[in-house]
C-alpha cells in the first residue's frame, strides 16, 4: 500500500513559505543547476512546447535536468490535447456510430480529458498553473544557489 495523505512539499517551497527551519529536511536530494534538454527524438510539436515551457519555468527559477522526463511528458500532453481539440473542431462530439447510424460520443473526447488531465497534473508539478503559483512565495534574489544549505541560510 502506498503513502498516505497528501504529498510532502518540496523544501524550497516550505522555505519561501516560512516553514521554521527545524522542520525542513536539509538532507532532500539536490537536483543539479541549468535547464533540462529536450531529447532528441522529440517531433518538432514537442519541442516547440518545451522551448516555451523551459522558458516560462527557467523564468521561475524552477527548472531542472532532472525534470527532463516529467517535462517530456507535460509536453506530450500538450501536444496530444492540442491534436485532440483539432480533431473535434472537424468533426464534432457527436459522430454517427457505423451500425446503424445513430448518434454517439466522438471517442477523441476521452482523448482530449486523459490529455487535459495529465497535462493538468503536471503542470500543477512544475507551478504551471496559477492556484500552484499562488502557494510559492520566491524571495528576489540574485545568484540563488541550489543546495539546502544555501536555501537554509
Amino acid at each position: 500500500m502506498g503513502k498516505r495523505g497528501p504529498r510532502p512539499t518540496p523544501t524550497n517551497v516550505r522555505l519561501l513559505r516560512g516553514d521554521r527551519r527545524d522542520r525542513v529536511n536539509t538532507d532532500e536530494p539536490m537536483p543539479a543547476d541549468g535547464l533540462p534538454e529536450c531529447p532528441d527524438d522529440a517531433s518538432p510539436e514537442v519541442r516547440e512546447v518545451w522551448d516555451y515551457t523551459v522558458d516560462q519555468l527557467a523564468a521561475m527559477g524552477t527548472a531542472t535536468p532532472a525534470d527532463r522526463d516529467a517535462l517530456r511528458a507535460y509536453c506530450e500532453a500538450v501536444v496530444t490535447h492540442r491534436k485532440a481539440c483539432a480533431l473535434l473542431a472537424k468533426s464534432g462530439i457527436l459522430i454517427r456510430s457505423a451500425k446503424g447510424g445513430a448518434l454517439v460520443r466522438n471517442p477523441v473526447v476521452q482523448v482530449q480529458r486523459d490529455a487535459a488531465a495529465t497535462l493538468r497534473g503536471f503542470a500543477q508539478e512544475f507551478g504551471l498553473t496559477p492556484s500552484a503559483r499562488s502557494e510559492i512565495r520566491m524571495a528576489r534574489e540574485t545568484g540563488r544557489g541550489r543546495s539546502a544549505d544555501r536555501l537554509l541560510s
